[in-house]
């Protein structure tokens, strides 16, 4: 299904839309400048990737072999690296000839990508401004480009149009502010979608919301979530065992593990937990920031509510130290803390990358964070759901609609609005091993049927594999 030929020349109206939106970007860029140099020396993913980010992509290009084609895809950050795992493993063993290569937004993903992708080339997006889109599409020179979810960068999105680029967006979402903000922006700007030639929804509200926002209804496709087959629904017990040793938790421990939170819901973690300890004395908490440069201040916000913390950096430090031998035998590295609620048993902060699926596998229940304080938006709940946790999640969750209501309809995660509704479930589900487990197995379960979508998703963008490969239309 080769797709219509597209103008290689910009529209007018396309250049005005371009000199206007650098002249925003100017401006804003302008207006956080001393933001940014305040930031530059205290946080690391202020300073990864600064010449990427202006256009200096590797020169690839010059080292792609003869009749090899690149596939770019982007993945804003850590949440959706592992999106495409399963689907670029399908093209490569499909399409041999195809180089994928990465880009992210962020130095966590930037390392978990080359974690997931050791032997693809990995790094920065370039900003949505027009001269650092045209260098970096020159150096980099792809064949096709997938956007995973929506990183949808009008700038960028236009350069692949003019250089003849296809673009297909899979695993697709898109809200309903972002739905209004295209619509618009499609309205001042024809050919905003013109690139775009498949977009692989992954539900049918998200579909409806593309061609709400201007997508032509014939390249939409509700083709599923692609997390749902990338989920390891198998746990991985010596995984799991060699990081509660190290965490010093004990077997027979009830462990509540809030995965991805965000400022303001450690404090509220932090209340609710005192609470629960004192009626269930075995129970543990491990909390994992979504963005691990946190750490510091989450140890501080849990300490100032009279919590004993240790962090996993240095309990591996901790062990480190332990003669060889001794390590495993050891009850806890943790040495003699000391604090209201006791040294033996700190909560842990997860201040490592990748960590955060072993950690589920630990838990009773799972919390899933930037849900609890507005705005929030939610993130990923279907991985503890996937290993049989019973999920509990904030009420601002818009960004994970679809995955929220796969889990209601099931019973397989329930939403709490605060510190006390957040205590009486988490109670609830310690004091009824039989309903945690029903509710677990209830999302598990669910997830293994929503499989299919690296299928349904490989099937709409094959035609643009295969157009490329042939070099019709573009180049």
């Amino acid at each position: 299904m080769p797709c219509p030929a597209v103008s290689r020349a910009p529209h007018q109206s396309e250049k005005e839309m371009r000199w206007l939106l650098d002249c925003v970007y100017l401006i804003a860029a302008v207006c956080l400048l001393p933001l940014w140099f305040w930031k530059l020396p205290r946080a690391p993913r202020y300073r990864a990737g600064i010449l990427e980010r202006l256009g200096f992509s590797p020169r690839l290009g010059s080292r792609l072999p003869k009749g090899r084609k690149r596939l770019w895809i982007h993945c804003a950050s850590v949440g959706e690296a592992s999106v495409p795992a399963r689907l670029v493993a399908t093209i490569k063993e499909r399409y041999p000839g195809w180089e994928p290569i990465f880009s992210t937004n962020t130095n966590t993903g930037a390392a978990r990508l080359r974690e997931l992708y050791p032997d693809s080339p990995v790094f920065y997006m370039p900003m949505d401004f027009s001269p650092c889109v045209r260098m970096s599409l020159g150096r980099v020179r792809p064949s096709l480009v997938l956007l995973a979810e929506l990183e949808f960068w009008p700038n960028f999105v236009g350069g692949c149009r003019v250089r003849r680029i296809p673009v297909a967006i899979i695993n697709g979402r898109v809200g309903r502010g972002s739905v209004r903000l295209l619509r618009e922006l499609r309205r001042l700007w024809p050919p905003l979608w013109d690139a775009v030639r498949v977009c692989c929804a992954r539900s049918p509200d998200d579909a409806e919301g593309f061609v709400a926002a201007g997508l032509p209804g014939d390249r939409v496709a509700n083709c599923g979530m692609l997390k749902c087959d990338g989920l390891s629904i198998e746990r991985n017990v010596e995984r799991e065992e060699a990081l509660r040793r190290l965490l010093g938790i004990a077997p027979d421990a009830q462990v509540l593990v809030a995965g991805s939170t965000h400022p303001g819901e450690e404090t509220i973690l932090a209340l609710a937990y005192r609470d629960l300890k004192r009626r269930h004395r075995s129970l543990r908490m491990i909390i994992a920031p979504r963005h691990v440069e946190r750490a510091g201040e989450v140890v501080a916000a849990l300490r100032a509510r009279g919590l004993t913390v240790v962090t996993k950096t240095a309990l591996e430090a901790r062990r480190g130290a332990v003669p060889s031998g001794e390590a495993a035998s050891a009850p806890s590295p943790l040495g003699a803390g000391h604090g209201p609620m006791g040294g033996s048993d700190p909560v842990i902060v997860v201040d490592t990358i990748g960590d955060l699926v072993a950690c589920y596998g630990l838990a009773t229940c799972a919390f899933v964070g930037r849900s609890l304080v507005s705005p929030g938006g939610g993130q990923n709940v279907m991985e503890p759901a996937a290993l049989g946790k019973p999920v509990l999640t904030g009420p601002h969750t818009a960004n994970f609609g679809p995955e929220m209501n796969l889990l209601r309809n099931v019973s397989g995660a329930v939403v709490v609005h605060n510190r006390a509704q957040l205590g009486r479930e988490v109670a609830r589900l310690l004091s009824d091993p039989t309903a945690a487990e029903r509710m677990g197995a209830a999302g598990r379960r669910v997830i293994a049927e929503s499989r299919g979508a690296t299928a349904r998703t490989f099937e709409k963008i094959e035609p643009l594999l295969q157009a490329a490969s042939r070099g019709d239309t573009w180049s």
